[in-house]
């Protein structure tokens, strides 16, 4: 049986840590990669101490240079890529800074270098991710990335104002994945964004409906494990619906 490695951004906390033991628990070579290298490789150790197999990286998602020197090392050591999962985001309702928060918040403080520094991380960077790792993906058998957007991202859906950094990020993530999807759809790689539903993380609370294992694992059997190539670029709910957007 081939070996199978997935790639998980902020794979140590919340949403991220539920795929990083989800993955190891099915049998994948789990690369778990963030910005801090110590938060990176103390969850990579509790997951080796519990018989997972799993590494550690440092990566910034918002650096290009850091995304290409991942990539690098992946080719390296590995070879191939099998899943990449783009987990790593942030929600500037969660920022300490209150002023820092407003200015991609509200519409009276409103700063345009606040909303692209949301989006260098939450749309700009799952992108530059697949940019630079579309080669070893072409070469794992799964062929798969799996965007976590949200339900957010909807204009539909969309129900009251002003949280523009966040709201607006979520959905250019969905067209921006929607571009890369068809345009390297020959390659086979299947490139899907999911709304993961509510879940008990720093962001979702502890009020929401499943845990970052539990939503990881309705995704991968609802949604990763029944798409075809027909299907890339699609918005999906964790159940395997659509998602309007």
């Amino acid at each position: 049986m081939k070996r199978k490695y997935g790639l998980i951004t902020a794979g140590h906390k919340g949403l991220g840590w539920g795929w990083s033991q989800f993955l190891t628990s099915r049998g994948y070579e789990v690369i778990i990669a963030g910005r801090s290298i110590t938060s990176v490789s103390e969850a990579a150790e509790s997951i080796h101490l519990n018989g997972g197999l799993v590494h550690a990286m440092q990566l910034d998602v918002s650096s290009e240079k850091s995304i290409q020197e991942v990539a690098s090392a992946i080719k390296e050591k590995f070879g191939k890529l099998d899943l990449l999962v783009n987990n790593a985001g942030v929600n500037p309702k969660d920022y300490k800074d209150r002023e820092k928060s407003k200015a991609a918040f509200n519409l009276e403080y409103l700063d345009p270098e606040a909303l692209i520094e949301v989006y260098r991380v939450n749309s700009l960077g799952p992108i530059l991710m697949i940019k630079h790792l579309k080669q070893l993906l072409e070469l794992g058998e799964e062929k798969r990335v799996l965007n976590i957007s949200s339900w957010l991202g909807s204009v539909n859906n969309l129900a009251f104002g002003g949280h523009y950094g966040y709201v607006s990020s979520k959905n250019l993530l969905n067209v921006l994945n929607k571009s890369a999807a068809l345009e390297i759809k020959d390659s086979g790689i299947i490139c899907v964004n999911v709304n993961p539903g509510w879940v008990k993380t720093e962001m979702g609370g502890k009020k929401a409906n499943f845990t970052p294992l539990e939503s990881a694992e309705m995704v991968y059997n609802n949604v990763l494990m029944k798409v075809e190539i027909r299907d890339t670029g699609k918005f999906y709910n964790y159940d395997g619906s659509i998602h309007p957007w």
